[in-house]
């Protein structure tokens, strides 16, 4: 196979000589930017294939899900658009971060591996350099449902496939989307990688996210500017229904009103009525702009989240508890932060603090579960630490907060050895100050 010579010819270089005629038309190789390890990869093994022929065989519904169950919602698509076109799915590997092409497994753990992979897909020499890099650059256990997606991309890109409607699926607090014990794609980061696929992103017309607090006002625009010619959109502005609990009969729904032909006036929160966290549906159309959440001014939001202001300093400081997740005081509370963050008025400052207040609070809401996963991933540390300041582990995941402050604050007093150093800053900045730098957002 002929490799690519991405270094300029030396002007010194004294093996072949040329007539003017031909210097004058000869073509200097175009050196590739970016990073190097890819660069090399890209150089050796990139077979640019140019415009494909489409193929009949290559359209339907695009579906990328991170959930244990996403395999059930891409066959349930499959299934509903079996007549044109069926799904076609990024979706969880059986091993992270691995995927596998024509017949060959590729590891995107490594910068070589994710452009060994890119470079099977047949795009420009500079294109798969920028896309191997986003893909090397992405968090770790989402490389493998990226990858998926940035092969159907691709496709689409070069022509050999259609994509008109398309499903993203996971938890969200309405920045990102992830999976149960699996990587996170923030909003924005995809959003970049469909920049390097602008016939593809500009192709799309249907949109659904099945996931929490992916809807409102605000995050509509984002959409948009992710896929500039969309004709609909369906969100929730609050929390979605799982994946057998009302997420597969939302999916129906909007595949009927989203079919080849059909009025995109037809894609409104009236499609879920009757089924579970109907009313937690928005949309956006063409005809209708956004529909969705009872309107409040920016005033009335703040008005209401100062007066619950309470709510969340008493479970932060652990004097009040959470006894379930999906309902209560801070709950309630979490969800007029989201019905902020929604808001098309709220100034950009003002955005920033309130991610902070959100993502704390999620953790606050999930505080059990969270503290169960700290002790799986940091387990032999925290034994070794706390034992060497002579005291016993207590039962993290069942203690609650208040507790577990106690604990935390007992440690800190107490003498130990290096491993006690750093289990208690881990326990700190982790389940104290409930940082994501330690609580990935996945853990919830």
């Amino acid at each position: 196979m002929p490799t690519h010579d991405v270094r300029p010819q030396s002007s010194t270089s004294t093996s072949t000589s040329t007539t003017p005629s031909e210097a004058e038309h000869a073509v200097e190789p175009q050196a590739l930017v970016g990073n190097q390890a890819i660069i090399d990869v890209i150089s050796q093994l990139n077979q640019p294939t140019g415009e494909r022929e489409r193929n009949p065989n290559k359209n339907g519904i695009v579906f990328m899900g991170l959930n244990t169950y996403a395999h059930d919602e891409a066959r349930t698509l499959n299934q509903l658009n079996a007549g044109d076109g069926g799904a076609v799915a990024a979706k969880p590997q059986a091993k992270q971060d691995h995927v596998t092409h024509n017949g060959k497994q590729h590891d995107l753990t490594t910068e070589e591996g994710a452009a060994t992979y890119i470079a099977t897909l047949g795009l420009p020499d500079q294109k798969a350099v920028e896309v191997a890099t986003m893909l090397s650059e992405a968090g770790s256990q989402s490389r493998d449902e990226l990858a998926q997606l940035i092969r159907i991309l691709s496709e689409v890109e070069m022509g050999e496939r259609s994509m008109e409607r398309m499903v993203l699926s996971g938890h969200s607090v309405g920045s990102q989307i992830w999976g149960d014990d699996n990587g996170n794609i923030s909003f924005s980061f995809l959003a970049q990688l469909l920049e390097l696929f602008p016939a593809a992103s500009q192709q799309l017309e249907h949109l659904m996210l099945s996931a929490c607090y992916s809807g409102g006002e605000a995050k509509m625009d984002q959409y948009h500017e992710m896929f500039p010619n969309l004709d609909s959109i369906f969100a929730y502005h609050g929390s979605s229904p799982g994946t057998w609990s009302g997420a597969m009969d939302h999916m129906g729904a909007w595949e009927s009103a989203t079919e080849p032909g059909k009025d995109a006036a037809g894609v409104d929160p009236s499609l879920a009525e009757g089924m579970r966290k109907s009313g937690n549906v928005s949309t956006w159309n063409t005809a209708d702009g956004y529909q969705g959440d009872k309107p409040m001014s920016v005033w009335e939001i703040e008005q209401s989240l100062s007066s619950q202001e309470y709510v969340y300093a008493n479970h932060l400081s652990g004097s009040a508890e959470v006894t379930d997740s999906q309902s209560g005081p801070l709950r309630t509370f979490y969800g007029l932060i989201q019905r902020a963050l929604s808001h098309p008025e709220l100034s950009s400052s003002r955005i920033a603090e309130l991610e902070h207040r959100r993502d704390v609070t999620i953790r606050l809401l999930y505080f059990n579960l969270i503290s169960s996963r700290f002790v799986e991933h940091h387990g032999e540390l925290l034994a070794e630490g706390v034992a060497a300041a002579g005291l016993a582990v207590p039962d993290l995941g069942s203690i609650g907060r208040r507790e577990t402050l106690d604990f935390i604050t007992t440690l800190a007093g107490c003498s130990g050895d290096q491993s006690t150093v750093m289990i208690l800053d881990l326990l700190q900045r982790g389940l104290r100050d409930l940082s994501s730098a330690v609580i990935p957002t996945s853990w919830v």
